[in-house]
């Protein structure tokens, strides 16, 4: 049986080892092998996104994905173990929202389809698998019924399929679990989810959440893969571990409904064609497989790394020359990519195009919200106000400087309140307050990419001032350059000076020398960092010298953190009651696990007066 040979590393394929890339650097695997049948996938799903949120124009495309991924698994005889867990019931979502799409909404007719609405209901949601819990209940469920599950499957010999769609956090790739932003109380983190899989279990984790490839492999900050990766199971992740995932652009009509994730568009529409694949039909202990004959008349099937190279020429044939921007991530457990890629992924090879084209069509649209939004609109119309006009004037200034495009991970749970405010619409009194604080935040982050290109000594001239600088047009350029029909030279360039931009982010972003939100502030804004990394590539600099002026920022943002600590309006916020009740709690934790501790304040002598506030040194 011949066959031609991937490399996976070459398109975003990490081993299960230590080494560049986890030891997949440069290793052939082949695209072809012969099938084998996999017994019955058990499937835990879940979405992690409140009911506040799950609106179709906010952060409903979680839920397009979660729905469409049950269209296609759910009333299969060969996948009789199914839980989708969540804490909205589908029928109170389609009660409030009429129904979920998914697909580009610009595409060509069949591209985007209904994926729940109303008549597609299950009359017994908990018959079919559905688990509707209470937000603060809903991790410990999903951990509960995961370690189930996969204790079952190690009886059993199945593999697991778990498909997770949430928010991910930057740095850490934690995932947001039944909170909305302004409550970051429940996240699934790695330890967590180690805790309850099993390495002899074959386990298939599909996520679409920003920043997922932190789950598959993590370097230190030099790049360099010294240590084993924390799960040695496959993944398919819809971004890198400093990436941001996206859904399909949001319409200005048909709802303003985003279509899910790009990723699960590319993932489905890869397995109907890996499955579509077949001049006939092999058997194995009565049960049929879709598979093909090569030359020589043995049955063949396409292989792991076949089926993830397929994601990526899908990615590329749906956003051209962008592909590389969405940074799709796998990994294959016990790194059996040469293995079929439905044993290895867990979805069995059944006819999810028949599936897929059953489902009703959705309208199209012709008109999608630019990066930016709209800008018409007096700032003084439709509310008297005075909060609502102060935030409102932010929302235009802010969606004037290039922010970047709503289908950013980051941006769909405000972006699309922003165009609202800038279009006049009216929006609650208390989101009111939640909104100023993002826009206070991201105005504070811009500030900070100001300073840093100061002291950094490469100034903001006139075409590079950052209100003015649009990241997504200079990576749209230079991504046509490295991939586009241009010369091999130009593309070469443009390859080099990607290069560098990615691992100057790299180290801006594990040094986090730009703050991360706190509770209420949203999710990370990907601009500054962008933006730094942007203008440190097109300086004169090398990387050396790069990294230690990095190195040297960090250490000057801790000292100017200690200064302002101890300043009068530093010890008054720390005097404030919820600061002192938090602070109380900690040292009882701490004094209960007999570790002593440094005072939190900055003062560590400082005397106290009787109510344990700080008294100011003179």
């Amino acid at each position: 049986m011949s066959t031609s040979m991937i490399q996976p590393a070459s398109f975003g394929g990490y081993g299960r080892q230590t080494g560049s890339y986890g030891g997949l650097e440069g290793v052939e695997f082949a695209a072809r092998c012969p099938p084998d049948v996999q017994k019955g996938t058990r499937i835990v799903a879940l979405c992690g996104i409140p009911g506040e949120e799950a609106a179709p124009h906010k952060d409903g495309w979680f839920f397009s994905d979660f729905f469409l991924f049950y269209q296609m698994l759910s009333s299969r005889p060969e996948l009789p173990n199914q839980l989708w867990l969540s804490c909205c019931s589908p029928t109170d979502l389609i009660r409030k929202h009429d129904r979920y799409l998914h697909g580009p909404a610009n595409g060509i007719a069949g591209d985007r389809r209904v994926v729940m609405n109303k008549a597609m209901l299950p009359e017994d949601e908990m018959k079919v698998g559905f688990r509707t819990f209470q937000p603060k209940d809903l991790l410990e469920r999903f951990l509960a019924t995961l370690k189930s599950e996969i204790k079952e499957a190690a009886r059993t010999k199945q593999p697991v399929l778990v498909l997770i769609f949430g928010h991910g956090e930057e740095k850490t790739s934690d995932i947001l679990v039944g909170c909305s932003l302004e409550k970051s109380n429940w996240k699934l983190n790695q330890d967590r989810l180690a805790s309850v899989l099993r390495k002899e279990v074959q386990t298939t984790m599909i996520l679409t959440s920003c920043y997922s490839g932190g789950w598959i492999m993590k370097p230190n900050l030099n790049n360099y893969f010294d240590v084993k990766p924390a799960f040695n199971h496959s993944f398919l992740a819809a971004a890198g571990r400093e990436n941001e995932s996206l859904s399909w652009s949001v319409s200005q009509s048909v709802g303003r409904q985003a279509g899910g994730s790009v990723f699960a568009s590319c993932l489905l529409h890869s397995v109907i064609m890996a499955s579509d694949r077949e001049e006939g039909i092999g058997g194995v202990d009565g049960k049929l497989i879709r598979v093909e004959k090569d030359d020589q008349g043995e049955y063949i099937s396409d292989s792991m790394a076949a089926l993830t190279k397929q994601i990526i020429d899908e990615c590329k044939a749906q956003c051209g020359t962008l592909w590389d921007n969405h940074s799709f991530s796998f990994a294959a457990q016990d790194d059996f990519w040469a293995k079929t890629w439905g044993s290895r992924t867990g979805l069995p090879i059944l006819d999810y195009k028949q599936r897929w084209q059953s489902l009703p069509e959705a309208p199209l649209a012709t008109v999608m919200y630019p990066a930016t939004g709209p800008l018409a609109g007096s700032a003084m119309s439709r509310s008297p106000g005075a909060l609502y006009n102060i935030v409102r004037i932010k929302a235009m200034k802010y969606m004037s400087s290039h922010p970047g495009a709503d289908n950013l991970g980051g941006n769909t749970n405000s972006h699309p309140l922003f165009h609202m405010l800038v279009e006049g619409a009216e929006v609650e009194f208390e989101r009111l307050y939640y909104l100023n604080d993002i826009l206070d935040y991201r105005r504070g982050q811009i500030g900070l990419a100001e300073l840093y290109c100061y002291a950094l000594e490469i100034g903001m001239p006139e075409d590079r001032q950052i209100d003015k600088f649009d990241v997504f047009e200079w990576e749209a350029f230079h991504l046509y350059e490295k991939n586009g029909p241009t010369s091999a030279e130009r593309s070469q360039v443009a390859t080099e000076i990607w290069k560098r931009k990615e691992t100057i982010r790299s180290w801006v972003m594990q040094l986090q020398i730009f703050d991360r939100p706190v509770s209420g502030q949203g999710l990370s804004y990907s601009k500054p960092r962008e933006y730094l990394a942007i203008r440190l590539t097109e300086s004169p600099m090398s990387l050396e010298e790069i990294h230690k002026k990095l190195e040297d920022l960090l250490q000057y943002k801790l000292e100017e953190a200690k200064r302002a600590a101890c300043s009068a309006l530093g010890i008054s916020i720390l005097n404030q009651p919820e600061i002192k009740t938090m602070r109380g709690r900690l040292y009882q934790t701490v004094g209960k696990l007999r570790h002593r501790l440094r005072s939190l304040s900055p003062h560590k002598r400082s005397p106290r007066k009787e109510d344990g506030s700080l008294e100011r040194s003179m």
